[in-house]
């Protein structure tokens, strides 16, 4: 009798431990998109989604440093919108601001290469400021 009781104790134990295996780590995922809001600084070159979108992956790295800012600033690619190409990952901008990159891109000193202060929302970037790189 000892035995069985032991044994449905020790069941009960483990049973609880992965139970609480299982609501910890349910939790840890469902925490992780809380980083979304976060504000962020990236280092990098701003390109249109048209012309970024006609590259493969493996090209977009090259092609970024032949893209010049005349192109990104024509109306259909500024239509398309705009994102930042850094560390080899492409993050697109919001609607919002995707106006104000326009906006900075059209004063005479701007560059393509520079550094963004963003919320990151989702996928993409909200821009709070944009500078060109030093």
């Amino acid at each position: 009798m000892k035995k069985l009781a032991l044994l449905v104790l020790a069941f009960c134990l483990v049973s609880s431990y992965a139970f609480a295996e299982e609501t910890i780590s349910t939790a840890t995922e469902t925490t992780v998109p809380a980083a979304t809001g976060e504000t962020i600084e990236i280092t990098g070159t701003v390109i249109d989604n048209m012309c970024a979108g006609e590259q493969t992956p493996e090209q977009l790295s090259e092609f970024i440093m032949m893209h010049d800012k005349s192109c990104a600033l024509m109306s259909h690619c500024a239509a398309s919108g705009y994102a930042i190409f850094a560390d080899g990952k492409l993050t697109k901008f919001d609607a919002d601001s995707n106006a104000k990159v326009e906006e900075f891109l059209n004063k005479d000193d701007s560059k393509l290469d520079v550094v963004v202060t963003a919320k990151k929302v989702g996928d993409e970037l909200s821009l709070v400021s944009i500078e060109n790189q030093k």
